[in-house]
């Protein structure tokens, strides 16, 4: 992995970022460059690496959930049967036991190469103190949420639904979009046909509103994919934790501006690389935010003002 090249690519989560503070931008996506090797001769930038990989117990209750119901649909895809209920939320409580322990323990800091599947939650990295009532109420919540799935009426089309109308599920794609030369990453919760419409679900496992932008590059996404019109495409933002489904649809009007904001967007990046060819980054051209309140959460904050 240490010749694999740093390549520039867009997602929402990336805009995201770039727009909440610079520095940490810069640390998530070249700082850390290298640093999966847990013997990297650069220490900041494994310990960069692996704090890139945290999660706070939010975020961490969203994977397992996504994860379950990605298990779930795609048995139930596969071979017609849909996983027991009961069986679904007891392997949801082991995992999270699993994982608890594990990111508890501080083993994220012994593993070489890849942390993408390993749980590294940020209560437990910066110890702060979270009760015992607090991961409970985590590991409710998350129950809920499979309670709730398994009563949707999302789930109730999809064991419906011939198999050959199901598009994917919890896909992350790398798309050639034709506005631009970019890579632009797109994460589809799931994707199917229903009539003459293309359905896309995008699961919610907390409170606050969705980012809009998300549910635009989706439409994009499918109506460049799947090479259909803005009024067939139907996108239902499915909050699990108690609000329901919530549809979102756009215009072409609409998703022209979406594309204009992700060309921007590119843009702005872009302009600030010292080397764009070569995607190259110099930290120093990457301010930190002032906003305290945002450097508070931050996954970085343990090292950020020990490296100029």
């Amino acid at each position: 992995m240490s010749d694999f090249k740093n390549e520039f690519s867009w997602s929402v989560s990336r805009d995201s970022l770039f727009r909440e503070c610079r520095r940490k931008y810069y640390y998530n996506y070249y700082g850390y460059w290298g640093g999966w090797d847990k013997n990297h001769p650069d220490k900041s930038r494994r310990i960069l690496y692996v704090l890139k990989n945290l999660q706070n117990r939010w975020q961490w209750k969203g994977s397992v959930v996504h994860h379950e119901i990605e298990k779930v649909l795609v048995e139930l895809v596969s071979t017609g049967k849909l996983t027991p209920e009961e069986k679904s939320k007891n392997r949801v409580t082991e995992m999270m036991r699993s994982d608890f322990r594990y990111s508890r323990d501080g083993l994220y800091w012994q593993k070489d190469g890849s942390l993408r599947n390993v749980t590294a939650l940020f209560e437990h990295e910066y110890k702060t103190g979270t009760s015992d009532e607090v991961w409970k109420q985590i590991h409710d919540e998350a129950i809920l949420c499979m309670e709730n799935f398994f009563r949707s009426r999302v789930l109730e089309e999809i064991k419906a639904l011939p198999k050959e109308k199901i598009i994917s599920v919890e896909s992350m794609t790398a798309s050639a979009f034709s506005f631009t030369p970019e890579t632009v990453f797109v994460k589809l919760d799931l994707a199917y046909e229903r009539g003459d419409m293309i359905e896309l679900v995008d699961w919610k496992t907390g409170a606050g509103e969705a980012d809009k932008l998300q549910f635009l590059v989706y439409a994009i996404f499918a109506s460049e994919e799947y090479e259909v019109p803005p009024e067939q495409i139907s996108l239902t933002e499915y909050n699990l934790l108690g609000d329901g489904p919530r549809e979102h649809r756009f215009s072409a009007r609409e998703l022209n501006d979406g594309v204009d904001h992700i060309k921007e967007s590119i843009s702005s990046m872009k302009s600030m690389l010292a080397n764009v060819e070569e995607n190259i980054a110099v930290m120093a051209d990457f301010p930190r935010t002032e906003n305290e309140r945002t450097c508070e959460g931050c996954n970085f904050r343990k090292i950020c003002f020990d490296l100029d």
